[in-house]
């Protein structure tokens, strides 16, 4: 007589999935000009804040030096004008005029050493830099896309669930409690676990899924953007 033996048994299910930063953004020419420096490389890991790109700075610097001036003038003008209005030699109306000039001057300058600034590109975040698109002494024009930079200290894994395995996962429970074990393109196992972290509000009607995204620890940098395996 034999009796069925009762073990408990994981059961697994493989999902082909891609691999995406947690974080990704084109950096872009802030200001026309020539590029007279770039301070990063391609694949370099940057700090938040550091230099990336300079933009020859030299017509937005005589700019705004000619912007002081002018606000020079017109602070000149404002005081001598409120010593006239104080003896009525000139109307409030003349005076008031006075100091809205000032104030237009003020603004211009602020404006100027803006665009001064924007010459200078900083990394907004700590990541990784692409692949450079330009480079020294190209003449770049505002918006021209200088390279990307990935946040990969955390990745978000993306794949497709039909309406049937959804609503299996659903029916477990609370579908973030399911650990999701990532198998690279070469067969290796990730040796970090995920959790499923977001699902998409709708399904695809033409492929009858709906996106998950697991996000995973990258303690080590091995997951870049872009990369693909299975779930």
């Amino acid at each position: 007589m034999t009796r069925p033996l009762r073990k408990d048994t994981t059961l697994t299910r493989d999902f082909v999935c891609q691999i995406h930063s947690i974080q990704r953004i084109e950096v872009r020419a802030l200001e026309g000009g020539y590029l007279e420096e770039i301070y990063v490389d391609e694949g370099e890991t940057v700090k938040k804040g550091q230099k990336l790109f300079q933009i020859m700075p030299i017509i937005y610097q005589a700019e705004a030096d000619r912007a002081g001036a002018e606000v020079e003038a017109a602070r000149i003008e404002f005081n001598n004008a409120k010593l006239l209005a104080q003896k009525d030699v000139i109307s409030p109306n003349e005076l008031a005029l006075a100091g809205a000039r000032l104030k237009k001057a003020e603004a211009e300058l602020k404006l100027r050493v803006a665009h001064c600034s924007l010459a200078t590109i900083h990394a907004p975040f700590p990541g990784i830099s692409g692949m450079l698109e330009v480079r020294r002494g190209s003449l770049v024009e505002e918006g021209e896309l200088l390279t990307t930079l990935s946040d990969n200290s955390k990745m978000w894994v993306y794949f497709n669930v039909t309406e049937s395995e959804y609503l299996a996962f659903q029916a477990q429970g609370d579908v973030r409690e399911i650990p999701v074990e990532l198998v690279l393109a070469n067969g290796a196992v990730f040796p970090e676990t995920g959790r499923i972290t977001a699902i998409e509000a709708e399904f695809n009607n033409k492929t009858g899924t709906i996106p998950f995204r697991a996000t995973f620890p990258n303690s080590k940098g091995l997951l870049r953007h872009g990369g693909t395996g299975k779930v």
